[in-house]
């Protein structure tokens, strides 16, 4: 059963969420936000602000596996019809899912324990470009498809069993300067490393590390931005930070925000992604999982810190909490999405398995006090935004590769 609501905005509602929002735009101006290795000054001298709220008007066909199951999203961009866009959602514990913007599942691949997935349009493939998709594998391996535009489908291309030295938080990167792909992937223990995506000659893609380097502590959520070349990650318990993207871009790095006093987050941080609004503008996103909110800061600059929200519940779909992976668009996808897409998964589902939310982004962007904008064009790349969970409850199903989940598993 799929569930698609509108949403209603009451005149009062709107000049509070303004006021909010208001008041933060004025903070950021007074404190600025100085580039440095310590966190930056907006969010020092700017306390917690309270959330917005927003609500999801469609949610996914819950995940096949019970518990601690679904993790991350990724949306890919039909490039003739944006309407049969996709969103790719993980199962730690079976595979990928994929959903049509309904929320119905179109295909499930029980390949592994898919823990996070990314992807980059464009990447030349034999005698075709493509839309490609990486996975990271719980087994310490990079799961690599292609997607079929006229079928819908995701296609195996991995050359080869590719081993990295986790399979935890990934993100995908494509170069503005070499226009070459790269895959990062890191572990529990704050490992990154970096690989170079490329076709192997056969129409197959294949991988090499270029780069390795240590956060500190335990990371997942990770996003780069293809057009300034940074690559931010989350560092759980302590904050975001910002690198550069590039394999020789070594280990420096600024601190964007950080958890506890002084701080927008409160741990896990989780997921983030990077909405594109166009001329080098947008948002990152992160999860704050820790307090079931999503942080929202200025992509350009010094990534000051804009304003928080949540999402609530709105008639029969449930709040979204304890969000691990995150994915926005700010493509135009229809009726349904006109300004883009914003994707959580969500911790807990009332009393079913995991599933992901859609939110329409142009109820973020009245939440924060952002002009709508009467055109959205898909941007270079889609992003996305990984995070992690916590358990769930529910009965689990047995699928079969590339089949429908049963109708009992549809909705909940």
């Amino acid at each position: 059963m799929i569930r698609m609501y509108q949403l209603c905005w009451t005149p009062s509602y709107r000049l509070a969420q303004y006021i909010l929002t208001l008041a933060s735009v004025v903070g950021l101006v007074a404190c600025g936000a100085p580039e440095a290795a310590a966190p930056s000054a907006t969010s020092s001298l700017i306390p917690p602000a309270a959330p917005l709220s927003v609500a999801a008007t469609v949610e996914a066909s819950q995940i096949p596996h019970e518990g601690d199951a679904a993790d991350d999203p990724a949306i890919w961009v039909h490039p003739s019809d944006p309407a049969l866009s996709m969103v790719i959602g993980t199962d730690k514990k079976g595979g990928l899912a994929v959903y049509d913007l309904a929320g119905q599942q179109l295909q499930y691949l029980p390949d592994g324990n898919m823990n996070n997935v990314d992807l980059r349009a464009g990447f030349p493939l034999g005698s075709q470009v493509v839309a490609l998709v990486a996975a990271s594998n719980r087994n310490n391996t990079i799961a690599l498809y292609q997607v079929n535009a006229a079928t819908r489908r995701l296609e195996n291309v991995a050359a080869r069993v590719i081993s990295t030295g986790a399979g935890y938080g990934a993100c995908m990167y494509r170069s503005p300067t070499t226009s070459k792909y790269y895959y990062f992937v890191n572990s529990e223990q704050g490992e990154v490393e970096q690989w170079e995506l490329f076709d192997n000659g056969a129409g197959k893609v294949d991988a090499i590390k270029v780069r390795a380097f240590d956060v500190g502590t335990q990371t997942e959520g990770c996003v780069a931005d293809d057009q300034f070349g940074h690559l931010y990650i989350g560092e759980e318990a302590k904050g975001i930070w910002k690198y550069g993207a590039e394999p020789s871009a070594g280990d420096a790095r600024t601190q964007v925000d950080k958890t506890g006093s002084g701080g927008q987050l409160k741990a896990d941080v989780e997921g983030l992604t990077i909405y594109d609004s166009g001329g080098g503008r947008g948002y990152l996103i992160a999860s704050s999982q820790g307090a079931s909110t999503f942080v929202i800061y200025r992509r350009e600059g010094t990534n000051a810190y804009v304003a928080t929200f949540e999402i609530v519940a709105a008639g029969r779909i449930d709040a979204v909490s304890q969000t691990d992976g995150v994915a926005v668009t700010s493509a135009n996808l229809g009726p349904a999405f006109p300004q883009g897409l914003f994707v959580a998964q969500d911790g807990k589902n009332d009393d079913c398995h995991q599933n992901f939310k859609f939110v329409p982004w142009h109820s973020i962007a009245a939440a924060i006090g952002q002009a709508p904008s009467s055109e959205r064009h898909p941007p270079s790349h889609t992003t996305r935004l990984i995070a992690r969970s916590t358990l769930r409850r529910a009965s689990a199903a047995a699928i079969q590769k590339d089949t429908f989940l049963p109708i009992a598993m549809v909705g909940c």
